[in-house]
This record gives C-alpha cells, structure tokens and sequence, in this order.
C-alpha cells in the first residue's frame, strides 16, 4: 500500500513539472539590446615629403694627426739638455730632444777617418804613374779630407781603368763604411721634427739608453683626428671634405673640422667603417673623447617615421578613404635612433601617429589630427 503512494506521488510531481516547464517556457521574452558601433579613435598625421639634412652622428677619441713614438737607435749615457725630455714640454721644429753621450763613437769614426786619409795619401804615388792627368784632382780630395769633419765625396772617375785601380785598392769600401758610422753618428742626437709637445717620457738625464728601448712619444699640436665607427650604410653617404661639428662630452664646447679620410675596409668585428674627422680647432686635447656630426648634404623628396609605428622594417599603418586601417609598404632608405627615414610615400598619405593597440587591417577607426610637436 505504501509502495503505491509512493508511485502516484512522484508520477504527480513529474507531471506538474512538465506543466511548469511548459508554462515559463511561454513566457515572453525580452526584446534584445542593438550593439552600439563605436569606432576607435586613432590620432593620424598627413606624409608631407620634402627635403631633410643628411647628418651621421657618432663619437671617438682625439688623436693627434702626427704622432711619433721614438727609439734610440744606438747604446749610451742620457745626456742633459736645455730642456729636460719630460712630459709636457714643448718643442720647436728642429729643437734638441735627446741628446745620448757619443764621445766613444765619435772617436773611433775619427780614427777611421784618418786610416781613410792615409789610405788616400798611399794611392798617389801609382795615381802619379798610371794616371798623371788625375793627380791634381786626388790631391786636392786628399786636401780636402778633415778627421773631426763628414768625410767629402769621393772624385768622380773619368775611366774604367782608373774606377777599377780605386775599387782594388778599397778606397770605395772604406769610404761608404765611414758614410756609414757618420750616419749613425747622427742617431746619437735627436731633435723636434714638427712643433709639439712630449706626450710621454720614459727616460731620466744620465740613465742608461740601449738600442730598440722606447723613450717616449712626440705629439704635434696644432692638428688633430677623430676617428668615427660610421656603419657601412652611412659610411657612403660620407664624402671626403664634408663638414664636421666637434662637441664636447657635456656639450659645453663645440668645434668645427673636416672629413679627412675614410677607410674603405670594413671591420670584421664591429661591421664599422673608420670616418677620420680633422681639426685645428684651438682647445681641443688629444686623449678627449667628443661626439661629432657630420654634415654631407640633404636627401631629397622623404619623411621621416618614429621607428615605433613600423612593422618588420617594411611597412606601416594608414587611414583609407573609408576610415579602415590599411597597410603600406615602405622603403627605409636610414635609419636613425628614433625616426626612420623613407622615400615614396604619398603626399596627403593619413598615417598613424600613435599605435592603436590590437590593430588590424580593416579596423573602422574616427581620425583626429594629432598636434603638432612644439
């Protein structure tokens, strides 16, 4: 009997279930919200093309244009001179540097001197006998001989006859061996080749100098070089005379060179080019480490893009007609650090002056102009 009411109750709840069902399923329903378009608001600045300067930018280190390292060429005692090689001293052109103690050598190139002289006096007698018309020329050589002196330039012989009795007697051997110790004689003294200043010294009056041994180094200071790390793309812009301007670390002071050189290998580690800028600028030091630009003319018919509104370095966004964004190609002809400069973009061309995020072609967007940068 229980079972039974068990039944009947469950049979009726799912009845009155299926009515109720039936019953909200009726219900009206409420009528649907129309979705409101907004277009998205995109700030867009219209391609004007024209003419913009061609300037590359980079920096380096001051260098002196003549700068020599000197070697003492021969062995000897440092011997003081009216200006002390020291760092900082300046020179005149052809003002005693480094004077080396060279009594013992200057001796023995007088003792050689005088067994050349003998060595002429031994060869009149035959000179007398076997060429009679050419012995008032080697006496007066022989005259002309002087042991504290550069030895004089041998006679010129008039025959193969007299050329051949000269050279079996060794005149000609011993006279270019002495030409030889007068040339080294002359290592002994080294003086100011340009106006300048020593840059370095190594050396003290009275010390020991021994051949191959650095002394120091000579810088000339009225002109300078700057040497550029230029990319190979901007490196060909570049032309030889092209104007410079110098400035200082902290833009304090500025000066004006010119594009001297340019090296035509490009460095395997950095992929540079070296740009050597010159300069005779008055304040500028060597060892200083300025930036510089380099004026090489002006490009014409290009506009200039912030680096952030192009793609793959190859295209970028701009409005249609119909107000959907669009794709353009583009063709970079360089790229500087904030802006890319390209060539045929169309004048009156909308682009986008800010990204929009989540763009895509055909997005419908409202254009505003953007405000002109002060």
């Amino acid at each position: 009997m229980k079972a039974r009411k068990t039944w009947i109750i469950a049979i009726a709840i799912l009845i009155a279930g299926i009515f109720g069902y039936v019953y909200i399923s009726g219900l009206k329903k409420p009528p649907k919200r129309k979705a409101i378009q907004k277009n998205t608001v995109a700030l867009t600045t219209i391609v004007k093309n024209g003419e913009l300067p061609l300037i590359v930018e980079g920096s380096g280190q001051i260098k002196a244009k003549n700068r020599i390292d000197i070697f003492a060429e021969v062995n000897g005692v440092l011997k003081p001179t009216p200006k002390d090689f020291r760092t900082g001293q300046v020179y005149d052109k052809g003002q005693l540097l480094i004077s080396i103690d060279d009594r013992e050598f200057k001796a023995n190139l007088m003792a050689q001197r005088s067994e050349f002289q003998s060595l002429v006096t031994s060869i009149l007698p035959d000179i007398k006998l076997e060429f009679p018309e050419e012995q008032k020329k080697w006496d007066d050589y022989l005259n002309s001989i002087i042991v504290d002196r550069p030895i004089p330039q041998l006679p010129e012989t008039k025959t193969r006859k007299e050329k051949f009795f000269v050279t079996g007697r060794k005149v000609y051997t011993t006279y270019y061996n002495i030409k030889n110790l007068e040339a080294r004689l002359d290592k002994y003294t080294l003086r100011a080749p340009f106006k300048g200043i020593v840059t370095e010294s190594n050396i003290n009056p009275g010390g020991l100098v021994r051949s191959g041994q650095k002394l120091g180094s000579f810088s000339n200071t009225s002109v300078y070089e700057l040497e550029l790390s230029i990319t190979a793309s901007e490196a060909s812009l570049i032309n030889i005379g092209d104007k410079a301007m110098i400035s200082s670390h902290d833009n304090v002071n500025s000066w004006e060179g010119i594009v001297s050189r340019i090296n035509s290998a490009i460095n395997l580690n950095t992929q540079t080019v070296s740009v050597f800028i010159e300069t005779s600028s008055k304040g500028i030091k060597e060892g200083m480490f300025p930036n510089a630009r380099i004026f090489s003319g002006s490009i014409l018919n290009v506009y200039a893009i912030p680096r952030n509104l192009i793609f793959d370095n190859s295209w970028i966004y701009y409005v249609d007609n119909d107000s959907t964004l669009q794709k353009a190609e583009i063709s970079p002809i360089r790229f500087l650090e904030k802006t890319v400069v390209v060539r045929d973009l169309p004048n009156g061309m909308r682009i986008l002056d800010k990204n929009i995020p989540g763009s895509f072609i055909g997005l419908k967007v409202k254009p505003v102009s953007a405000l002109p940068s002060k």
